[in-house]
């Protein structure tokens, strides 16, 4: 009997001798966890899978762009600035910017907002952060229609444009749909449900085009298009996923709709807008 035992405590010894090798290099790997961290050029980004939010180094040196602490998602762009990379962030909370953009000068970061975040509806903002639209046939322009801006991920460079009234916000009286191949014009779209047209702005000259498009324009193409983002928002709505807000769902296929229809064509009055066979002109009396 006693004899029996032993042999089965032998039996056990050697199951868990051979079962511990196996079990520790798993447990120490489990203790061992090491953060993800990317580095572009000086920057450093490291997030733990245990935290939604992501820190943010410069030169070993913690950085809070804009005093923000909750830093969500960063993502390089193309330009640099000093020979460091250029980096796009969304910064959330009431310490939050929104999206802005990361450049070095002088050898510090400095930040600067593109898309601020809507105090009034933050939790819509938040879930769904303003990253920009690339623009159709240039997808190094960005898009950000809500704010009346285009970011030049190429060269770093913040575009608007003087044209005149609201151009932000959600019902803004001219939406930026466009920069031309230059980056010195954009095209807005007007949309007052009886009128809808096309006026091309400049950085610093006004407007240097207008376009009125068909009297048909809204019921034709425009109404289809915030029918079908409300029909997607509430869809998205009522399955507890994807993307619920329809302003900027119909804004973005307004977006995509105005790159199939439109290109930028040279003139003698400089690029100007051509689509649907008709092409934007000087406003009367302006000089080319």
């Amino acid at each position: 009997m006693l004899s029996l035992s032993l042999c089965r405590l032998a039996a056990s010894a050697s199951l868990l001798a051979a079962v511990l090798p196996a079990v520790l290099p798993a447990a120490q790997a489990q203790t061992s966890y090491v953060p993800v961290m990317k580095q572009y050029g000086d920057f450093v980004v490291t997030r733990d899978r245990h935290d939604p939010l992501v820190t943010l180094t410069f030169r070993r040196h913690g950085y809070w762009p804009g005093g923000a602490r909750e830093v969500v998602e960063v993502r390089p762009i193309k330009a640099t600035r000093e020979g460091q990379p250029m980096l796009l962030a969304f910064t959330k909370g009431y310490t939050g910017q929104g999206t802005i953009l990361i450049g070095v000068q002088n050898g510090e970061p400095l930040m600067r907002p593109i898309s601020p975040m809507q105090r009034d509806n933050m939790v819509r903002t938040e879930r769904d952060p303003e990253w920009g639209v690339p623009q159709p046939g240039n997808s190094e322009v960005l898009l950000f229609p809500r704010d009346g801006r285009a970011l030049d991920t190429g060269t770093g460079e913040l575009l608007w444009f003087d044209v005149p009234g609201n151009v932000r916000g959600d019902y803004p009286h001219a939406m930026l749909v466009s920069v031309s191949p230059d980056g010195r014009r954009g095209a807005y779209l007007t949309n007052t449900l009886t009128k809808v047209g096309i006026i091309v702005a400049t950085r610093d000259d006004g407007v240097a085009g207008e376009l009125a498009l068909p009297p048909d324009t809204y019921q034709r193409w425009l109404k289809p298009l915030s029918e079908a983002a409300s029909a997607q928002a509430g869809a998205a709505i009522k399955a507890r996923q994807g993307r619920t807000d329809s302003i900027r769902i119909r804004r973005e296929l307004e977006l995509a709709w105005f790159g199939q229809q439109f290109q930028w064509k040279q003139g003698k009055n400089g690029l100007q807008v051509t689509g649907l066979g008709l092409i934007s002109a000087p406003p009367e009396g302006k000089q080319p």
